[in-house]
């Protein structure tokens, strides 16, 4: 008939198709490596392009599923064998010493605890210095460090309650104590010259 448009040779449709499959096979294993591709053809594109292109295309699917198969990560493989047995040398040797040190931080805190309940609770100048004084002491004996556990706004929450009732030396020498606490707690510089 003279209006229908001439259909192409069997044989370039099957060419086309096959290509056009393998192009969508590489990009569908590029995108989604890590799932298998599907890409036989429906029944009634199968009866269009022949038994060739099915074929092809069920060969196109294989190598597909075999290429995500193998860009897989393998499984991961970790030894939950101890890697220590037994206690690490000297572990055992600075128990004691260990032992001594948190005993000598718990009478620590206990000591400043008492001083800066002194401190808060003070009724005159003269027992709120004394209690400065004595934390004063305390940290410079101790090697210029708080105790442990304890934090510098405790130290500051005690000091705005009871500043209003100081005295000017009283208060200077609370700035000695805080710049004291201050150095103690800020993150020192290995570098400088001590």
């Amino acid at each position: 008939e003279a209006g229908e448009p001439e259909q192409a040779p069997l044989s370039l449709i099957s060419a086309r198709t096959v290509m056009r499959l393998l192009r969508l096979a590489c990009l569908a294993l590029a995108v989604h490596s890590s799932r298998a591709l599907r890409l036989v053809p429906t029944e009634g594109r199968r009866a269009a392009l022949g038994r060739g292109v099915a074929a092809a295309a069920a060969s196109a699917a294989a190598a597909s599923a075999a290429a995500t198969a193998a860009l897989r990560p393998a499984a991961a493989m970790a030894s939950t064998a101890a890697e220590l047995t037994g206690v690490q040398a000297g572990f055992d040797e600075a128990a004691e010493k260990r032992a001594r040190y948190q005993a000598m931080q718990k009478d620590y805190k206990k000591a400043w605890r008492k001083q800066l309940s002194n401190l808060e609770f003070s009724d005159s100048d003269g027992e709120a210095l004394e209690a400065i004084k004595a934390i004063i002491k305390l940290i410079r004996e101790h090697g210029n460090e708080i105790p442990q556990g304890v934090r510098k706004q405790d130290l500051d929450q005690v000091y705005k309650r009871v500043q209003p009732n100081l005295s000017k030396p009283v208060r200077m020498a609370f700035l000695d104590l805080d710049g004291l606490v201050q150095k103690a707690v800020t993150v020192k510089d290995l570098r400088a010259d001590e």
